[in-house]
């Protein structure tokens, strides 16, 4: 199976990027048109992240969601339950969009202590590539 995805820094997309406008390298259709760079440079798992569409990807990463990305990152909650207290969201609404942003590979659902689940963001950027002309 082929990767959907392509890991790299926002540098090396960038360098890419310009390398193709100034046609200094040719893109093949082939290539991976999703770019993540991963929140752990050291992490060299990262899982494949995948979108339905561009416009499912829009509404899972809206600004919400991204506040809670962040807050994963930042606070590094050791439960659902503790990152649903920081949130100031009910736990059930955490839960569903834990399991959302997981299954398209942005956040794993590590196991913590007992039965709980230690959400870890897994992806620290992820760029979108567009051919507007298809």
């Amino acid at each position: 199976m082929t990767r959907k995805y392509r890991q790299g820094t926002y540098q090396e997309f960038k360098k890419f990027t310009l390398d193709v406008v100034k046609r200094k390298r040719q893109v093949d259709p082939n290539q991976p048109k999703i770019w993540v760079e991963s929140a752990d440079p050291t992490d060299a798992s990262i899982r494949e992240i995948q979108f339905q569409s561009l416009e499912a990807g829009a509404k899972l990463l809206s600004a919400k969601n991204r506040a809670l990305l962040r807050l994963i990152a930042e606070r590094r909650p050791k439960s659902v339950s503790e990152l649903a207290i920081l949130a100031g969201r009910a736990e059930q609404n955490v839960l569903r969009t834990l399991h959302k942003l997981s299954a398209v590979g942005l956040v794993r659902l590590d196991r913590g202590e007992g039965r709980a689940y230690q959400p870890v963001v897994a992806g620290r950027k992820v760029h979108f590539e567009i051919d507007l002309l298809r």
